[in-house]
This record gives structure tokens, C-alpha cells and sequence, in this order.
């Protein structure tokens, strides 16, 4: 069952060199207790689409300019902004993309962690103190007692980024989004989160929406998958699928260019993805990758394709597919 339904979502930013549309007619699902991984390079509308999630678009110069987000039914876009400060941190919680700079430098990690569970739950500032300490001990995080103490500059990349999951798992949130919650963390470390945002979603029956540009993080951990390109998702289907039958071009060479520890293959170079993503405040004509694929035709630099289902579950935006 949908737990949150994005449908049609467009956002735009007023910039001095015109209008740039961060994400156009974006649509798709996250079911009850799943893992959703939205996937794309930097710049192409992941951030913004988390950030339209909780209604935190910078406005202006950003506005949400149509569709709808509907999560238990209700559409966040419609409800007043104090109905939106309950369901922030409490049913809907984030990750941001860097702990350093989303955790406030000059409050110890046990005053934000206790500052979340008050401003949305009736408890005392001891009971507060008590649920911040179990948190830190429930994320890995060890002498949480001491560490409640601490300030984010006292902390490693692995532990602050641990701070920041507490904070967002301290109302038991439904929904949990991480934005790329592994950045700047060693492999070693980033494995320990991933594996911790596993073991945190079958305990609390969370729904994540999990944002990276890697796919060989979401290879293992999420049931389906969004590719977006340039503002757009140009394809959609299980993780199982892609990896099996990869469809859009863009995808072909996202996957091509993961590195294979395969021995007969170990000699051969990486694919890359020749060009660059077009600018979005004077986007062309037709497909936005056309200038970098390999199967463009005449008529993909002059009309959008549509995002369509080539086989059952699999949707992808393609005349040539």
C-alpha cells in the first residue's frame, strides 16, 4: 500500500539568467515499510524533489509551480504551514546530505537530539535526556552518556552522520528520507550506515526513501528504483529489473560505468557518458540527453518523450526503447 504518492511535481527556481525548472512532472510511489532509491547525478533534481517532500523549497526564488504530494491521503502542498511543522520530524524525517554543516555547531548533539523530541512530544526535559541517550545507544554510537555532551566538530564523519539518524529516528518517523547518507564517508563506514539503516527499518517498520548518484548502493538495499535526468525521472522499475534489463540509454551508462570485479573483464576500460547535462535555464528542444546518446533519431531533438510502461512495472521516457 502507497504510503506517499508524488504525482506530477514541478519545481522552479527564478535565477538572473531566467527560469530553471529543478524538476519537471516528477511521479512515483513508496509503499508501506519499503526502500525507494531515487538515482541521478548531482544537479539533477533528487535534493530538490526530498526538499518539496517536507515543504522546505526556499521560496523565493524556488516555488512549487504544480501536482501533488500526498502522504496518508492528505496533500502536503494544501495543508497550512503549522499542520506542516507537526508532520516535519515527527512522520516525516531527513537525513541531510552533510551532518557537518545540518547539525548547528554551537549546541552538543544531546540538546538537538532533545530538542526534536520535545517540540513534538509531551515529555520532561529528564525523559527527553533519557530517549536522546537510548537513541545514540540504538545508532552505535558508544558511551552515549558522554557523547550527549559532545558538539558535531568533536565528532568523526561515521558518528556525526549516526547524530543526524538519531535526530531523525527520535519521533519514530513513517517515512525516513536520506540524502545521499553516505557522502564523504569512507567505504569501510558507509557500509556500517547502510547495513544500520536496514537494521533501523525493519525495527521502527519505516518507509525510506533513500537518495544517491551510486547504483551499487541501492543494488542490495531497495526493492525499486528512479532514474532522473535533468529535473525528469526517464526510468522507473524494480531494482531486480534495471540491473537485468537496464532500458534508457542514460541508465546503460550510469551501469557502464561501475567498476566490475569480474577478471575477464578486469582490463577493459570504463564507459563514460560523453557531453554534459544540458542547462536547465535554456533547456532544449526534445530529450534532454539526446546531445549524449548513442540512439538518438531525428525526431528526440525535437519532441519529450513520455514516460511510458515498455514491459509491465518497467516505465521508461524513450521513443527508441
Amino acid at each position: 500500500m502507497s504510503l506517499l504518492q508524488i504525482k506530477n511535481l514541478s519545481v522552479q527556481f527564478d535565477t538572473p539568467q531566467g527560469i530553471l525548472k529543478a524538476v519537471d512532472d516528477v511521479s512515483f510511489e513508496l509503499d508501506k515499510g519499503e526502500t525507494l532509491g531515487l538515482v541521478g547525478e548531482s544537479g539533477c533534481g533528487k535534493t530538490v524533489t526530498s526538499l518539496s517532500i517536507l515543504r522546505l523549497i526556499p521560496s523565493p526564488p524556488g516555488r512549487i509551480t504544480q501536482g501533488s504530494i500526498l502522504f496518508d491521503g492528505k496533500d502536503l502542498l494544501k495543508l497550512p504551514e503549522k499542520e506542516m511543522r507537526k508532520i516535519r520530524g515527527s512522520e516525516i524525517a531527513m537525513i541531510f546530505q552533510e551532518p557537518m554543516t545540518a547539525l548547528n555547531p554551537v549546541f552538543t548533539i544531546g540538546n538537538q537530539i532533545m530538542e526534536t523530541i520535545r517540540t513534538h512530544r509531551k515529555v520532561t526535559q529528564a525523559q527527553a535526556r533519557d530517549q536522546a541517550e537510548e537513541l545514540l545507544k540504538v545508532v552505535g554510537i558508544p558511551e552515549p552518556k558522554r557523547r550527549l555532551k559532545s558538539y558535531p566538530h568533536e565528532l568523526s564523519g561515521g558518528m556525526r552522520q549516526r547524530a543526524m539518524i538519531a535526530i531523525a529516528l527520535s519521533c519514530n518517523p513513517k517515512i525516513l528520507i536520506a540524502d545521499e547518507p553516505t557522502t564523504a564517508l569512507d567505504v569501510t563506514i558507509q557500509a556500517q550506515i547502510l547495513e544500520l539503516l536496514q537494521k533501523l527499518q525493519e525495527e521502527f517498520h519505516m518507509s525510506i526513501l533513500l537518495i544517491t548518484h551510486d547504483l551499487g548502493i541501492v543494488a542490495e538495499r531497495v526493492r525499486d528504483v528512479a532514474i532522473m535526468y535533468a529535473g525528469k525521472i526517464v526510468e522507473q522499475t524494480s531494482t531486480k529489473r534495471l540491473f537485468e534489463n537496464p532500458l534508457h540509454p542514460y541508465t546503460r551508462g550510469l551501469l557502464g560505468s561501475i567498476p566490475q570485479f569480474d577478471p575477464a573483464r578486469s582490463q577493459k576500460r570504463l564507459k563514460n557518458i560523453p557531453g554534459v547535462v544540458p542547462d536547465l535555464r535554456m533547456p532544449p528542444p526534445g530529450c534532454l540527453f539526446s546531445d549524449r546518446c548513442f540512439m538518438k533519431v531525428s525526431h528526440c531533438e525535437q519532441e519529450i518523450p513520455p514516460l511510458e510502461e515498455k514491459e509491465a512495472g518497467h516505465g521508461v521516457r524513450c521513443f527508441e526503447v
